[in-house]
C-alpha cells in the first residue's frame, strides 16, 4: 500500500513544481490576459505612469527597437518600436542587466523595462532610448 501512495505523491510533486514553474512570472496586477494575436487597449494606468516615469522610445537612425517578452536576445518577440513611438518605462527609465545581446550595430546587456499592454516587457539599450 505504501508504494502507490508514495508514487502518487511524487506525481503531485512533480506536477506542482510544473505549474509553480509556469507562473513564477505572474503579470501585473490589474494586467488581462491577451489573446493569441490579440493585444488589449492600452490601460489607462500606463498613460498616468508614463507623464510621471518617462518613455523609452527608438534611437535615432534605426528603423525599430524589439519589445521582447524577457530581458535576453533569445526571447519571443512580443511587438517594435518604430520612429515616432514610445512606451512608458516601467519602474523608472534606468537600465536593467539581463542576458547579453548584439543588436543595432552594439552589444550590451542592458535592458529598459517598458510598461507594454500592461505586461512589463523589454527593450535592449543598444536600440532603445529614453525621452
Amino acid at each position: 500500500m505504501k508504494k502507490p501512495t508514495h508514487r502518487i505523491a511524487w506525481a503531485c510533486a512533480i506536477v506542482a513544481q510544473a505549474l509553480a514553474l509556469t507562473l513564477s512570472a505572474p503579470a501585473p496586477a490589474g494586467a488581462e490576459p491577451v489573446l493569441a494575436g490579440a493585444e488589449p487597449a492600452p490601460v489607462e494606468a500606463d498613460r498616468a505612469t508614463a507623464a510621471a516615469a518617462g518613455r523609452v522610445t527608438v534611437k535615432s537612425g534605426w528603423e525599430l527597437a524589439r519589445i521582447r517578452e524577457y530581458a535576453r536576445g533569445d526571447s519571443e518577440i512580443k511587438g517594435e518600436i518604430k520612429p515616432g513611438e514610445s512606451w512608458p518605462c516601467s519602474g523608472g527609465c534606468g537600465t536593467v542587466a539581463g542576458g547579453h545581446v548584439h543588436a543595432c550595430g552594439a552589444s550590451s546587456n542592458q535592458w529598459y523595462a517598458i510598461s507594454y499592454y500592461g505586461y512589463v516587457r523589454y527593450v535592449s539599450a543598444t536600440c532603445g532610448t529614453t525621452v
